[in-house]
């Protein structure tokens, strides 16, 4: 077992005392919520360097015997607790001068004693570990270990082994070993990524520093970011973002500084007047452009859906009109299945075909005849077969085309056109945000199924609690937002149309889209409901959330389901200072 385990000199010696299932319970608003997990307690001989070694993380394994051959059970160790056996007598009942001999007795012993040892709380990954004769065995298990079994610490080399993928890319420092941590990045892409932390934890710098990465490792990947607080224009500024805002800048580089946020530790290393003059490079290389909340770039197109929808929703509502309805629902199914159109088939289209077009016309008539004349169904009916006698609601369309910058364009542009890189989205305005996230979204989804996938674009939503919360409201355009940006996380990776997101108010965000993503950072998150949401929305051990509150800036829980290497294993790292990359790049630029 060289090499495999690290028993630090023989230093190390420890069994499994217990394990048990633990519970906790917490009542928020959408009701109570439980989160269980297995938690093992082993008993490891006391020395003063195996307790500051298991004060930082590691993963232990237990020796556990099977019906076919010895495997290794590979726990994560998430507590430690130096013991006395006289600590488990002693309580506040017990009067003081005793008290004092005991404390006296113990604080000596902590040397060397036979009367201490060191309880390490751990739990599980749900992995095994198989020492074979051509190399080490990672597989996913269930297997509970035996009580008394021998416990073993991993060595940094089987960490790397466990954890590391090979020719991947770095996010970050593995607490504890020393050892670089390399994932699958276009994984975190692919299968959208939530990055979750208190104010100050450095949330948009770890997003910045990710996204340097993925832009280095996929091609032609196009960016955007809604960014409300104003904080990505300054921590990407050396990879030339464009800039779009629902603000009138008039191109003033002292108003677009002004409404981003500069952090302290930066203006130590950068005077502002460089700043100053790499944002005025982008205005005047026309990447600052305002964008509009007009009208879309197009008219909503009118096709099959409309129709079908129209009829079948009065049919469901088992009011008046709703026979003929279901009648006239029935027929349009059968035209659309026998023509070989679908739910997209423009109505314009549908026009040019005269057999099609008379077939279509003879359905609509029959219902019109059927109902009162002054129905309001027969007014879109007469709408409708306008259109197909060939007087085209589009007119003048065709001039107006590529003259308003508003969200539909920009969908346009990053997915079909040349807006590949960084594109920033400055709205400050929640309510305004909204309205522009969705549209956005709406028409890139829209665009990835109807004109093929084209190149990824990769949607940011900064403060996401904004877009997606748990709770929503018409008038605000929380349900508009939040329709939209469930719809992108559940459909969009079949289209290379991905997703992050970044909060800080987990308990306050929409459970169904949290439970898309695939890959997630945990930072400091103060508020115990907020953990518990995340344990069980990813299935979690809250004893691992708890270990965040201890967390420096720049420090994260990582869980990835397809970018590491095993699946779903916690791993605590020291993330890479995105302002320091960006400094570095901007002052060599400037030399250049």
């Amino acid at each position: 077992m060289s090499g495999v385990f690290d028993d630090m000199n023989g230093g190390f010696s420890a069994r499994l005392r217990a394990h048990r299932t633990t519970t906790r319970t917490s009542r928020m608003r959408e009701g109570e919520v439980t989160v269980t997990s297995q938690v093992a307690v082993a008993e490891a001989r006391f020395s003063l360097s195996v307790l500051d070694k298991l004060h930082e993380p590691n993963f232990i394994a237990f020796r556990r015997p099977t019906g076919k051959r010895e495997t290794f059970i590979i726990y994560e160790v998430v507590g430690v607790r130096p013991m006395h056996y006289q600590m488990l007598g002693m309580d506040i009942s017990v009067p003081k001068v005793i008290r004092k001999e005991f404390l006296e007795t113990i604080d000596s012993s902590w040397k060397a004693s036979e009367e201490t040892w060191i309880d390490v709380v751990a739990v599980p990954t749900n992995y095994r570990l198989d020492v074979r004769d051509d190399g080490l065995v990672f597989e996913r298990s269930n297997l509970t270990p035996l009580v008394g079994s021998e416990v073993h610490i991993l060595s940094r080399q089987t960490v790397k082994d466990f954890l590391c993928v090979e020719d991947g890319v770095e996010v970050g420092s593995l607490i504890g070993f020393d050892l670089p941590l390399t994932v699958k990045i276009s994984e975190m892409v692919r299968y959208h990524t939530g990055i979750f932390g208190f104010t100050g934890c450095g949330k948009s710098n770890l997003t910045s520093y990710l996204l340097r990465k993925s832009l280095g490792k996929i091609s032609d990947l196009s960016v955007v970011i809604f960014d409300v607080a104003g904080e990505y224009l300054i921590h990407l500024l050396d990879l030339a973002p464009r800039l779009f805002s629902t603000e009138d800048f008039g191109q003033d580089v002292n108003r677009i500084m002004d409404s981003q946020a500069i952090p302290e530790t930066l203006e130590e290393k950068l005077d502002k007047q460089l700043i100053a003059g790499a944002i005025q490079k982008l205005v005047d290389g026309g990447m600052v452009q305002r964008l509009s909340l007009s009208y879309p770039l197009e008219p909503v197109p009118l096709d099959m859906g409309l129709l079908l929808e129209l009829f079948g929703g009065i049919a469901r509502r088992r009011e008046k009109e709703s026979i003929q309805a279901t009648v006239a629902f029935n027929k349009l199914n059968r035209f659309v299945l026998i023509r070989g159109f679908d739910d997209t088939t423009p109505l314009e289209e549908i026009a040019k075909n005269a057999e099609a077009r008379a077939e279509l016309e003879e359905i609509l008539r029959e219902f019109a005849a059927s109902v009162h004349s002054m129905s309001g169904t027969v007014k879109d009916i007469q709408s409708v077969m306008t259109i197909l006698e060939g007087e085209a609601p589009t007119k003048g369309w065709e001039r107006a085309k590529g003259m308003i910058r508003n969200a539909e364009w920009l969908a346009t542009k990053v997915a079909t056109e040349g807006f590949g890189g960084i594109n920033i989205v400055y709205v400050p305005d929640p309510n305004i945000a909204r309205q522009v996230v969705s549209r956005f979204i709406t028409r890139l989804l829209w665009l990835k199924k109807t004109r093929g996938v084209g190149r990824t674009v990769l949607t940011i939503l900064d403060e996401a609690q904004e877009f997606i919360p748990d709770r929503t409201r018409k008038e605000d355009f929380t349900d508009q937002s939040n329709t939209s940006v469930e719809a992108l996380l559940r459909q969009g990776r079949k289209y290379r149309a991905n997703c992050w997101i970044c909060s800080q108010r987990v308990a306050h965000l929409n459970v169904n889209a949290l439970q898309q993503l695939h890959s997630y950072f945990v930072s400091v998150l103060p508020r115990f409901y907020d953990r518990m949401v995340i344990a069980d929305a990813f299935s979690l051990s809250y004893d691992l959330l708890e270990r965040t509150t201890d967390l420096d800036i720049g420090e994260w829980l990582f869980v990835s389901y397809k970018a590491t290497k095993q699946r779903n294993v916690p791993a605590f790292v020291k993330t890479p200072n995105n302002e320091e990359i960006m400094t570095a790049n901007l002052l060599r630029n400037i030399k250049i």
